[in-house]
């Protein structure tokens, strides 16, 4: 009994403290414990339908079921609740004082309260299935009785509303102009653990096997089967042993949250501050999950922009992550290293190592290579800017491989859109795995310029073939997707940019998919 009583409790009081902070959160919100009210109703109503189908929601999916049904509550309610914040903390407290005039604030709160609708009801539903599903699983293997199942669910439910209720009660305690930064940050931490938790079920079902190596091992000090680490997993998330790819969807969504956050406040200099600052800290992740990662292929997902800036030194760091259902195309991995120096204002100079991972097989340095860009036109002096650029490549593979790579660098601005696009020619010297004639492809790049640190859009890359003799389309390699660029002031005369995005695979020859993330120090002296 005293058993079941603990994971009863464990699981009303994780709905109780999102019933509580989300109820804190919307105080002086009209008619907010009718939809509250609605919400625990919905979950309920669905935690009793999830009692009525136990059956076959643990055995579909081959056993996994449970797995990506809470997996799924989890995302979702992680969606809503960072939809809350970020309403919140723009109307939050317009809303809390127009709630003295009864038609405005109804008017005002009405918006917020049905997603809180969706966020309590989710909550609900995902403890109370939980409970069912446990509780059927005893009963299925013998290992407790009707009576002791009814008494210790009785009092679990009651310990976790009465320690759920002091929780929330505290939360109203706190005054109105400090209440809305504490209660959008636990509800930022709910958000952020849900995601967490709903990634660890995703590996659990077999439907994510990356970035899977546990980062750190707490169990020692704050276990989670104790009472402290429940409360901890309730309220931020807390596992003792993290899996990189927790960590990863943890951080990820506390910075997106906060991008949104301060997009939707902040103006002028403080909010491009802080934008920095949420780009750094993704940077930062995202390079650490490549390194981390057990498999990412060629690192050369760039587009050039014919531009040079006198006297600026470059460090620069590309990778990228092939995935595809056919395991001889699935995690094909690349990395690029390069220092790079402008000596004038129409000459860039650079040397990169390159590094390889065959899918399956062990990282290996693959290329050397030299690089220059050259600007012909001076920025907006003709209808197009544009440039050249020359590489020339030493391959390690083999001895005697060699390659010259020459581009032509084009760029256009429209308002706040940029366009830029690099036909690409390479021709290889003979070795044993050279390639006759002269190979053909392009890279593309469209933005859109919302502020220096954050440019969203999209980018293109083909491989056609030999020029005079080009490949079927299928035969050919052709990949585009979404990609999210910027740059972010880092020191005092130093710059951090970057590029994030993901590659749909175009054509037959193209894998699924493919990650690239390029990150850019440039630093005058």
């Amino acid at each position: 009994m005293l058993g079941v009583a603990l994971i009863v409790f464990r699981e009303v009081l994780e709905a109780a403290l999102i019933i509580g902070i989300v109820f804190a959160a919307t105080r002086g919100i009209a008619a907010r414990t009718r939809f509250i009210g609605a919400g625990i109703g919905l979950g309920v109503l669905g935690a009793v339908l999830v009692a009525l189908g136990v059956e076959r929601i643990s055995a579909a999916a081959d056993g996994m079921g449970q797995e990506l049904f809470n997996a799924t509550v989890l995302f979702v309610a992680t969606a809503m609740l960072c939809w809350h914040t970020v309403w919140m903390s723009r109307h939050g407290r317009e809303a809390a004082h127009a709630s003295r005039a009864l038609g405005a604030s109804v008017a005002a709160g009405s918006r917020p309260l049905y997603a809180l609708v969706l966020v309590i009801g989710l909550a609900v539903l995902r403890e109370g299935s939980e409970v069912v599903l446990f509780l059927f699983g005893l009963v299925a293997s013998g290992s407790a009785n009707k009576a002791g199942l009814l008494a210790g669910g009785l009092l679990g439910v009651l310990a976790g509303v009465t320690a759920g209720a002091v929780i929330g009660r505290g939360l109203l305690s706190i005054p109105l102009r400090h209440l809305f930064a504490v209660t959008g940050t636990l509800i930022a931490l709910l958000a952020a653990g849900m995601a967490s938790q709903g990634m660890a079920l995703l590996v659990q079902a077999g439907y994510v096997s990356r970035f899977t190596d546990v980062i750190w091992d707490t169990t020692a000090f704050v276990s989670d089967a104790s009472l402290l680490g429940q409360t901890l997993r309730a309220l931020v998330g807390y596992t003792a042993a993290p899996l990189l790819v927790q960590l990863m969807a943890y951080a990820g969504t506390l910075a997106v949250l906060s991008l949104f956050v301060i997009l939707t406040r902040g103006t002028g200099a403080p909010r491009r501050i802080a934008v920095g600052r949420v780009v750094k800290s993704l940077c930062v992740l995202g390079a650490c999950g490549l390194l981390a990662a057990p498999r990412a292929a060629d690192a050369n997902f760039k587009v050039y922009s014919p531009y040079v800036e006198l006297g600026e030194w470059e460090l620069e760091f590309r990778a990228d992550d092939t995935l595809d259902g056919d395991r001889s195309r699935d995690g094909a991995q690349g990395f690029l290293y390069e220092i790079g120096y402008s000596p004038t204002s129409r000459w860039h100079t650079a040397l990169f190592v390159e590094q390889e991972r065959e899918p399956g097989g062990s990282l290996e340095t693959s290329e050397l290579a030299w690089e220059n860009i050259f600007q012909l036109t001076e920025p907006g002096e003709y209808w197009l800017d544009v440039g050249a650029y020359v590489e020339y490549a030493k391959g390690l593979f083999h001895e005697g491989d060699q390659a010259l790579e020459w581009k032509i660098l084009l760029e256009k601005t429209i308002g706040n859109w940029t366009f830029t696009a690099n036909p690409v020619f390479e021709q290889e010297f003979p070795g044993r795995e050279a390639t006759p004639g002269v190979e053909f492809g392009y890279a593309w790049g469209t933005y859109y310029r919302l502020m220096p640190a954050l440019e969203p859009g999209f980018e293109a890359y083909g491989e056609i073939g030999e020029v005079t003799n080009s490949e079927a389309f299928d035969d050919q390699t052709h990949r585009l997707g979404p990609v999210v660029r910027g740059r972010v002031g880092a020191g005092t005369n130093g710059k951090l940019a970057y590029n994030v995005g993901y590659l749909f695979g175009a054509s037959d020859n193209a894998p699924d998919g493919t990650f690239k993330v390029e990150l850019e120090y440039e630093l005058r002296f």
